[in-house]
């Protein structure tokens, strides 16, 4: 058995989330310690990680005519996985999704996007194999997705304006208010569910042409890594505006062609929730010398991830590595190489 295996089967042991409203990372971390090539890290990952984890209750699968009641209750969790494991055993990874995932793609931005980023490294995991751990991680993934689900204000290029993507976000409305940011994401968030501007900056934004989903990512997440840059007091909200439309390429096969489409703007809606909670026009780059040096050389840069053994500086290295290797372009090396020494002191307070 593999480390990732082992790290999976602990971690789907363990609660969904700890603290009151905090994701378990804990499987998303591992799987990207071994996209890093770093696998040797994850027993240490684990060991450090677990402890603060919940012993998993069991629950009863829901019945279909129930979901709707269900649906964004995270009391009922236990109820969700025993749901969707249920449904994988019965029918298969790819039906699962194909069937619901649909039903899912509105509340993207369940438990700051965790519920969809979970899926997405267990389908990744479950590539490289496929076997009932890496099935159960996918439900795991499902269940967090269903049991947080969460709707945002707007709706996705219902009114999309002239211009592109670039442009949309070069617009896009701030609400400037500090004092709405403690707190867990998926509660700061609820300050824009009254605040017109983000509802229309939505509804104008340009969504992409069916063929034309993979660029119009590459730019969501490109301007994502320099908002991350760009922004370095609110590091954690950015690395999860980064990881969410990076992992919906990992979930884009699994779609039809409308829902790739529809899934594109419930991302940028997610993107843009963050940084108009989070950013600041005035907010510049850190001018960090080490940073500097080591962006660019992804080895050095992979190597510090892993030594960190932090979570969020483990997966947003790893989005911005796979990122760069798709277009290569600064704003990914500097961001990667950013987390993965900047990233989760245990002096920062955790927020999702």
């Amino acid at each position: 058995m593999s480390n990732l295996d082992e790290a999976l089967e602990r971690f789907q042991q363990v609660g969904l989330e700890y603290a009151g409203g905090l994701a378990n990372h804990g499987p998303m971390g591992a799987e990207a310690l071994e996209c890093l090539g770093h696998q040797a890290k994850i027993p240490a990952f684990v060991d450090v990680y677990a402890p603060r984890l919940p012993p998993l209750e069991r629950g009863v699968p829901i019945p279909d005519a129930a979901w709707d009641d269900a649906l964004g209750d995270i009391e009922r969790a236990p109820d969700w996985i025993s749901t969707f494991e249920a449904l994988i055993e019965a029918e298969g990874v790819s039906a699962v999704l194909a069937r619901h995932v649909r039903g899912l793609l509105p509340g993207l931005f369940a438990a700051a996007g965790h519920g969809l980023l979970r899926v997405a490294h267990g389908l990744r995991a479950l590539e490289r194999k496929d076997d009932a751990t890496r099935r159960r991680e996918v439900a795991h993934g499902l269940a967090y997705w269903a049991a947080r689900y969460q709707t945002l204000p707007g709706e996705p290029g219902r009114a999309a304006a002239q211009g592109g993507l670039d442009a949309a976000l070069d617009a896009w409305p701030l609400l400037g208010e500090p004092e709405a940011r403690a707190g867990y994401f998926f509660h700061v968030v609820r300050r824009l569910d009254d605040w017109g501007p983000f509802a229309e900056a939505v509804s104008r934004a340009p969504l992409p042409e069916p063929d034309a989903v993979d660029g119009w990512l590459d730019t969501l997440c490109r301007r994502a890594a320099m908002l991350y840059v760009a922004n370095p007091a609110a590091r954690i909200a950015y690395v999860h505006a980064l990881t969410i439309p990076s992992g919906l390429r990992l979930l884009l096969p699994f779609l039809a062609e409308p829902e790739r489409v529809a899934a594109c703007g419930y991302a940028l809606q997610a993107v843009g929730a963050l940084h108009s909670v989070f950013g600041e026009p005035a907010s510049t780059p850190e001018d960090d010398e080490e940073v500097l040096r080591v962006a660019g050389d992804w080895d050095e840069t992979r190597y510090h991830a892993a030594c960190s053994i932090q979570e969020h500086a483990i997966k947003m290295t790893e989005a911005c590595w796979r990122e760069d290797r798709r277009n290569a372009d600064p704003a990914f090396q500097r961001a990667g190489a950013d987390a993965a020494l900047k990233v989760g002191g245990r002096t920062e307070a955790s927020v999702c």
